[in-house]
């Protein structure tokens, strides 16, 4: 029974995904890269088409709200990857905030409420060790 509810929800999903996406074009892969000052380097990729179906309908939402940067903190680089090739490269925010930047266009937008907490729910790994002092965690 589980597992039938399960291919269920899959193909509701699979449903939604082309009904929003009218040109076609999702998201085959995601990777995320972490640096920051400290030397901390992490990197998470995400394959699992429930996961890239969530990322891009959180970077659609975000694209309807454009921002501008106030300083903060853009430690991180998503490149997404697309059905037909192409990459494209966001510099998120790692200060709390919701602030994600297209390096192809350089226009900044706004993760809606909500949104920010579930990105880095899919990006667990990058958020264990982000913005960490190295000294205070390790003990030196």
């Amino acid at each position: 029974m589980k597992k039938l509810i399960c291919a269920l929800l899959l193909a509701l999903v699979a449903a939604l995904c082309t009904a929003a996406l009218a040109d076609g074009l999702v998201l085959t892969e995601a990777v995320m890269i972490y640096e920051d000052y400290d030397g901390y380097h992490a990197e998470q990729t995400l394959d699992e088409e429930t996961d890239l179906t969530e990322l891009q309908w959180i970077l659609q939402r975000a694209a309807k709200n454009p921002a501008k940067i106030e300083g903060n903190t853009m430690n991180s680089t998503l490149l997404c990857m697309l059905t037909n090739g192409s990459i494209y490269d966001f510099a998120i925010a790692t200060d709390g905030s919701a602030i994600i930047t297209d390096m192809t266009t350089d226009k900044t937008y706004a993760m809606e409420s909500g949104d920010l907490e579930r990105f880095w729910e899919l990006f667990d790994v990058i958020r264990q060790g982000m913005g960490y002092d190295a000294s205070t965690v390790m003990g030196w």
